[in-house]
Order: C-alpha cells, then sequence, then structure tokens
C-alpha cells in the first residue's frame, strides 16, 4: 500500500489515566475512501483513541498521524480536511441560533457548502432560527454532524454520531454517508454502539476489547470467522462474553 494512500494511522499508540490503561499497543491504519466502522462496549477507549487521532490529548506512547502529519502538530491546511463530530455536544453557547453557529464555524474553512448545509437543515427539519439551548439532544447532535459535513472534508472522524437520533434522522444520516463516500470517496472512521448501523455502512471494521485491537479488517471476514448467519451485534456479544 502507498503510504499516500494512508489517511489515518496508529502506531504503537498506548494511553493511561493513573492506573488505568485505557489504550494498550493500539495500530492500525486507514486507507483513502475506507469506511470503517470502531466497535467496543463502554469503557474500551474508543473516545480516547478518537482524541489522540485529533491531537486533542497527548498520548503516552507511540505516534497518531492524520494524512502523513503528527496529529500532536496538526498544520491548519491538515485541519482544513477533517470533519469531526465529538460524542458530547457542548461547544456552543446556549444563547446561538442554529444559523449563527453556521456562519461562525463557516469562518474557518476556505470552502463551505451553504447549499448542501441548507438541504440538510430542511430534510433534518432544524429551524436556523431556533436557539441552541431549545434543541433536543438529537437535534443538537444534527446540527454537529452538519457543521463536520458543511467544508466538505476529505477525511471524517465520528464518535457514535446517532446516540441521540431517532431512526428515521439515524437512516437519512447513513444514507448521506454512503453517498459521500461514492460521489467523493471521502474516508470514515465512524465508531458506535449500534452495531446494526454498521452492518449498513461499513466495509471495515475495528474491534476493541481490553485496551487492544481485538480484530481489525473486512467485515464479512469477520463473519465467516463467527458464523454467516450471525449479525455485528451477535459477534461483538459473543467476543465480549
Amino acid at each position: 500500500m502507498e503510504n499516500s494512500e494512508i489517511v489515518l494511522k496508529l502506531e504503537n499508540v498506548s494511553k493511561s489515566y493513573g492506573d488505568k490503561t485505557v489504550l494498550k499497543n493500539i495500530n492500525l491504519s486507514i486507507k483513502k475512501g475506507t469506511i470503517m466502522g470502531l466497535v467496543g462496549k463502554n469503557g474500551s477507549g474508543k473516545t480516547t483513541m478518537i482524541k489522540g487521532l485529533l491531537g486533542l490529548l497527548k498520548l503516552d506512547d507511540g505516534k497518531a498521524s492524520l494524512f502523513d502529519q503528527d496529529s500532536w502538530d496538526l498544520p491548519p491546511e491538515t485541519k482544513q480536511k477533517i470533519g469531526y463530530v465529538p460524542q458530547t455536544i457542548n461547544m456552543f453557547d446556549g444563547w446561538m441560533t442554529v444559523a449563527a453557529i453556521i456562519e461562525y464555524v463557516s469562518v474557518f474553512y476556505d470552502n463551505w457548502n451553504n447549499e448542501k448545509v441548507s438541504k440538510l437543515l430542511q430534510d433534518w427539519n432544524l429551524d436556523p432560527k431556533s436557539r441552541f439551548r431549545s434543541l433536543s439532544e438529537g437535534e443538537k447532535q444534527k446540527v454537529a454532524i452538519i457543521l463536520a459535513m458543511g467544508h466538505e472534508p476529505e477525511l471524517y472522524i465520528f464518535d457514535e454520531p446517532v446516540a441521540s437520533l431517532d431512526p428515521v434522522a439515524r437512516r437519512s444520516f447513513i444514507k448521506e454517508l454512503i453517498d459521500l463516500n461514492l460521489d467523493s470517496g471521502s474516508t470514515m472512521l465512524f465508531s458506535t454502539h449500534i452495531t446494526s448501523d454498521l452492518e449498513r455502512i461499513a466495509a471495515d471494521v475495528a474491534l476493541l476489547k481490553d485496551n487492544k485491537i481485538h480484530y481489525v479488517g473486512d467485515l464479512s471476514k469477520l463473519k465467516e470467522l463467527h458464523g454467516e448467519q450471525m449479525s455485528l451485534e451477535d459477534i461483538f456479544l459473543e467476543i465480549n462474553k
């Protein structure tokens, strides 16, 4: 695999909080155009891994890189290529309207697709005049997703992006991701505990267990190993017995 094809890479990454090990010798690479699902039960280290990738926390050992740049010191031009949706949405003052938040965020990016943003607001029934504090958790999550998509990045990193969405919104979001991948070849790392969603969207999966990568590779091969008739949720439950 050409190094230029590698969009995201973790090399022997470890992270502890005090005496608690959260990540231990994690190795993972994702090539351009891949949609990879990241699965692990609560406390397995998914969010810590993602924050380390984005340079939002300092790793104890190893190296994280995005577009062949050290995650801890990403240049502005590399950050322009990334869209991120965190697990918890608390990044904006509650008094701001949805429209004001979008306008504020848009100025940080060289490319901003107002037409796409407007369409998503309409499709997901979000009123631009609504104040952020008045939104439900699901609506706040929709806003965060739209903000991540507005500048049409090359890499999307989602940390439990559908946790608060209703089933209709989840299906719409997943369709949007599939369309993005087909249209532009975007790369995506998609962390979720809703395994049925991964089966609709991801070709590859990484399973975190006991702070390590238990499996990484093709989803269909994982099913072959455990039985074609088993769902990813059943496989996940079996692995974590």
